[in-house]
């Protein structure tokens, strides 16, 4: 019987940043947005540009647009970030509404 939650959810992107307020303190060329079975969101990235001061602040907020969505985008307030030399891997709260 279906519970009504997802279990394995990907989402992906080609553009998108984490921002520090409304600074870009990680702007990527792709990404993916992934829920595993434990329920958390993983956000992995390659990157494009890094703040590093920006980057180690708090709070910060993932934002890409939502293709096919109009004006839209994806937002999730960031947990916890790792920033290698060309890949990021986050894990993301709960998505914004």
């Amino acid at each position: 019987m279906w519970d009504g939650s997802f279990h394995h959810i990907r989402i992906t992107g080609a553009a998108g940043d984490i921002l520090w307020g409304y600074r870009p303190a990680v702007s990527f060329r792709h990404w993916a947005i992934r829920k595993g079975q434990d329920g958390r969101w993983i956000l992995t990235a390659t990157i494009a540009c890094v703040e590093p001061f920006a980057i180690r602040q708090t709070p910060l907020l993932f934002t890409a647009p939502r293709e096919g969505a109009r004006d839209g985008f994806w937002a999730w307030g960031v947990e916890s970030v790792q920033v290698g030399a060309e890949r990021l891997v986050a894990r993301l709260g709960p998505p914004e509404q």
